[in-house]
């Protein structure tokens, strides 16, 4: 696959960008009239908190941070008629204290977060951008890793002082994991120091908030520009990022492949979710959620309709995992309907305020689905823990894949197949299900291809004429297949199977 299709969230690093430079531009010519930098009070709601189940959606809208006011109370009533929850805001430090020891503005932000309160919607932002006094060597302003995490975690306490009653969420920083936005190049282990101490000092001053750590984009790793998400969360975890964080967040972009349709495909965006939620569990973690924070579809690259099924599978799938929590799409509105630039349109609303159809399907959104009522009755604890939505393993078969097992429904609903996952992941790619069920180490599947598997000797497969030729005398299988000049050879524990042209088929038991 193209790398492209990884890098989802380049609209942010244009948000920010073009936002806060002109917000910066702003804060400088009225920073004299301003007479304190104190946190200034504005009228107080009761705080809407954020459920954290999965069946939350909300809105990720930072193009509201830098609008008229006018364009944003229009923003909150689109977000009040298509009845979200909760929206997440772009809270920029280089935005709101462009000059250190200056004035510092809150203005874009105040008019943000009180449109969405004034409308009762749960509130979560995303405190990022470095001004450029506080860039580390080697850094870019706004993008820059900050010099000093404390600085950084100060700004962030101020922050939670002045929402305190109106933000329930706050996430720390927006996709480290790329140098779209994290320069001078992805650092877990910077970016974990920036978690420990932004932690405790907004606890301190607001212990009801929910801090989300990760806030990680579905990229691959490519060279020193990107970290995939799962390995970052394992480097997270190593620089000691465990405590620091109530749940994390990712952004599972895919311009061309629905979010459920990516179990069988490596690196895809819910593989990377399920990596994320085992290196969790792995560091004990298990308790914790990982959130969606932004999710979607630009109508520049895919149909309004197609915009609409994405935006609708997700909605569905998402749910169907008992450790994800809130989903965010994004965005509201777009910024230029028919421009040929992904990042103008996100919107499920045109840029003239005219819903897409995928507003109505927010609106209306889907329950869990038909096929995941059949999958939940399978509740026995030797199959594990469930880590993906139920899917298509093949056009005609449903699978679902846990910790221990996969399954699969046969022809005859609610019927199902158990297999190992160490086999399932070797066969899912190639879109076969299994025939049999797992006996004696081995599994038959479909156009005669067999497996094997155990703990001593591995999963492998086998499918053609050596696996119609193999039989049980040979045991499990210790090698894949493999070639030696011209011969095709497997081993087994008792023997092995060749196949060289001329020759044809041969099984040799030792």
């Amino acid at each position: 696959m193209r790398r492209a299709q990884y890098w989802g969230s380049h609209r942010t690093f244009f948000t920010v960008t073009v936002a806060v430079a002109i917000a910066i531009v702003c804060v400088i010519a009225i920073a004299a009239v301003i007479p304190s930098d104190k946190p200034r009070r504005v009228n107080v709601f009761d705080v809407a908190a954020i459920n954290p189940l999965p069946t939350t959606i909300g809105f990720a809208d930072a193009d509201t941070y830098g609008m008229t006011q006018a364009d944003v109370d229009k923003t909150a009533a689109k977000w009040a008629l298509t009845k979200v929850d909760t929206v997440r805001v772009m809270i920029p430090w280089a935005g709101v204290e462009p000059i250190r020891g200056g004035t510092l503005n809150w203005a874009n932000v105040d008019k943000v977060v009180n449109a969405a309160v004034a409308k009762n919607l749960a509130v979560m932002g995303f405190i990022n951008s470095t001004p450029s006094w506080a860039v580390a060597p080697g850094g870019r302003p706004l993008s820059g890793r900050p010099a000093s995490p404390d600085v950084y975690a100060d700004f962030a306490a101020k922050v939670a002082q002045r929402y305190q009653g109106k933000i329930a969420a706050y996430e720390i920083w927006n996709e480290p994991n790329a140098i779209t936005f994290y320069t001078p190049t992805p650092d877990p282990a910077g970016y974990t120091d920036l978690l420990k101490a932004a932690y405790p000092k907004i606890k301190a001053v607001d212990p009801s908030v929910t801090i989300i750590g990760g806030v990680l984009g579905a990229v691959i790793d490519f060279g020193s520009a990107t970290i995939n998400p799962v390995r970052f969360v394992n480097e997270m975890y190593a620089a000691g990022a465990k405590g620091n964080f109530d749940a994390l967040s990712f952004h599972p972009y895919h311009y061309t492949l629905k979010f459920s349709e990516g179990v069988p495909i490596a690196n895809s965006p819910v593989n990377q979710l399920i990596g994320m939620r085992q290196a969790m569990v792995a560091n004990g973690d298990s308790a914790k959620k990982i959130w969606c924070t932004e999710y979607g579809e630009p109508t520049s690259k895919v149909s309004e309709t197609d915009q609409g099924a994405f935006i609708k599978d997700i909605l569905s799938k998402w749910q169907e995992m008992p450790y994800t929590g809130p989903l965010l799409i994004y965005t509201t509105r777009d910024r230029a309907t028919g421009s040929t630039d992904a990042q103008d349109t996100f919107g499920v609303y045109h840029s003239d305020w005219t819903p897409k159809p995928a507003q109505q399907i927010m609106l209306f959104a889907p329950g869990k689905s038909v096929e995941f009522t059949r999958f939940s009755k399978q509740t026995s604890p030797a199959l594990g823990e469930v880590l993906s939505p139920v899917f298509r393993a093949t056009p005609t078969v449903w699978a679902q894949m846990r910790s221990v097992s996969t399954l699969y429904e046969t022809p005859k609903a609610g019927s199902f197949i158990v297999s190992p996952s160490q086999i399932a992941q070797l066969l899912l790619p190639k879109k076969l299900a299994p025939t049999t069920q797992f006996t004696n180490g081995m599994q038959e599947f479909e156009n005669g291809t067999k497996a094997w598997w155990s703990q001593a000797t591995g999963a492998h497969w086998l499918d053609g004429q050596m696996a119609a030729a193999y039989v049980p005398q040979l045991g499990l299988a210790t090698s894949d297949k493999y070639t030696q000049s011209s011969t095709s050879r497997m081993d087994f524990e008792h023997g092995y199977i060749t196949w060289a042209p001329f020759v044809g088929v041969k099984v040799v038991l030792t």
